[in-house]
């Protein structure tokens, strides 16, 4: 009986088995990801109806693009509303702004209400069963009195970060005003070289007529024919080669002010006056001016404090901690006479004498993380003024650049008129023409680049100094 009662358990131990593998079997196959991704690695993966979900209209919380031509002031208003970057800037400075609120509630008591109700029933072998309902309101009130300073530098760590984000988010501003201001001068450049294109293409039309007429006329050979004529057809290419760069410019400029794109964003082209004068700036008190003021280092100035004040806040948890508070209760019981009172009033020295050295690494690491800012700050007011320096001197060069692009422009146009007459006259090559009609199409792109460059370099240094610049830029 033994033996058939051990195989009996045995058995019974192995149908047991057997259930719980075809359990984990079962749950092994239903747990499988198969149907949740592509056949194959090299196969698209087919969404499912219910992922089809409606992510709503990213475009609709911008604004349209406003009606007519836009000054370049209006395009940088329309940034700030639209761009999703200031946007998330500002949200920071909330969300820091939050937090220092959150680190000042330490001053404050906190209080604490409780209320119970409860039945309770009683009965005795002389007393029926009596039932009561009995109430226990109480309330709480407890403060940290003291901790060194802990809290008060707990807090105006928590301030400083505050003051860092809304630095941070007056750069993002002007970082967005920089990069529209890049984009309105990139269209304006590229409508710019529509012109110009434009007017290479009249130019390879006079040189095709002239050398057509010399042709017919037997006073050429068809090479030199053949030659104005691509000369012409690579001028239409140009021209539609410089449409299509206004298209991209336009697309980078709807970007940069949070807009679709379309064709009705225009602007009001930049005013064409001769360069700049002479300019002299003290760019040592242009760089001092700067440090000083440029959002960005005053970010990392606030943090630096920041973490200085975090320093003492960590020391402090080595030290004791003064707490006091007390609590009132009243418990009264329905259908039975009695009410009971009571309150306590307390206040508490807490001291944590030894936590495995927590409290010690947290000032360790504070201290650490405060030379890290320091540094950090060197580091960008260093990296500051090389940037004020080399943007002043780029604003400075690219004044003579556009002066000496200007007056060779002149000069080949002057060069080309006189050729054209020249030639039909037969006193001129035709290599000559080509040369000088190829001069003036070089000399055109440069003083559309040398115009470029100086408008580029005066918003590039106001940025560098930490200013927008947007009332003298379209100037």
């Amino acid at each position: 009986m033994v033996m058939v009662g051990g195989v009996c358990r045995r058995s019974l131990f192995g149908m047991v088995c057997g259930f719980f593998s075809a359990i984990v079997a079962l749950m092994g196959g239903c747990a499988s990801v198969d149907s949740h991704v592509s056949a194959s690695s090299g196969t698209f993966w087919t969404p499912p109806e219910r992922a089809a979900l409606c992510v709503g209209d990213p475009f609709g919380n911008a604004s349209g693009v406003p009606e007519g031509p836009l000054d370049l002031p209006t395009l940088v208003a329309t940034a700030f509303e639209n761009s999703p970057a200031t946007k998330k800037s500002w949200q920071a400075a909330r969300i820091a702004a939050a937090q220092s609120a959150k680190a000042s509630s330490v001053f404050f008591p906190r209080v604490s209400v409780a209320g119970t109700i409860e039945r309770v029933e009683s009965s005795s072998p002389q007393q029926a069963k009596t039932f009561a309902k009995v109430r226990y309101p109480s309330i709480e009130v407890q403060c940290s009195i003291f901790q060194f300073g802990g809290h008060a530098k707990s807090a105006e760590a928590a301030r400083q970060l505050m003051y860092a984000a809304n630095y941070q988010h007056n750069r993002a501003l002007q970082t967005l005003a920089h990069c529209v201001q890049k984009c309105y001068f990139a269209l304006d450049s590229a409508e710019c070289a529509v012109e110009a294109s434009e007017r290479n293409l009249m130019d390879a039309t006079i040189a095709y007529d002239a050398a057509f007429v010399r042709h017919q006329s037997g006073l050429s050979n068809i090479q030199d024919f053949l030659q104005a004529k691509a000369n012409k057809s690579r001028a239409e290419f140009e021209l539609g080669n410089a449409v299509a760069c206004v298209e991209a410019a336009r697309a980078s400029l709807a970007n940069a002010i949070g807009v679709p794109v379309s064709g009705g964003l225009r602007i009001i082209r930049s005013a064409d006056e001769n360069a700049i004068g002479n300019v002299d700036i003290d760019v040592g008190n242009l760089i001092t001016e700067t440090v000083q003021t440029r959002s960005d280092i005053l970010a990392s100035r606030a943090v630096a404090n920041a973490r200085k004040n975090a320093i003492w806040s960590s020391s402090s948890k080595l030290m004791p901690e003064l707490v006091v508070g007390g609590a009132w209760n009243r418990k009264s019981y329905g259908g039975i006479d009695g009410n009971f009172n009571g309150g306590t009033f307390f206040a508490a020295l807490r001291w944590t004498l030894f936590d495995g050295f927590s409290n010690v690494y947290d000032m360790v690491e504070s201290r650490a993380k405060w030379k890290q800012a320091e540094q950090d700050f060197k580091q960008l007011a260093l990296s500051v003024a090389s940037d004020v320096w080399e943007k002043y001197h780029a604003f400075k060069s690219s004044i003579k650049l556009l002066h000496a692009a200007r007056n060779c422009e002149q000069a080949s146009q002057e060069s080309f008129d006189s050729i054209v007459i020249s030639y039909k006259n037969g006193l001129s090559s035709f290599s000559d023409l080509m040369s000088s009609q190829t001069q003036l199409a070089s000399a055109r792109q440069k003083t559309i680049a040398a115009k470029n460059n100086l408008s580029v370099a005066v918003v590039d240094l106001a940025y560098a100094v930490g200013v927008t610049g947007i009332e003298n830029a379209q100037k």
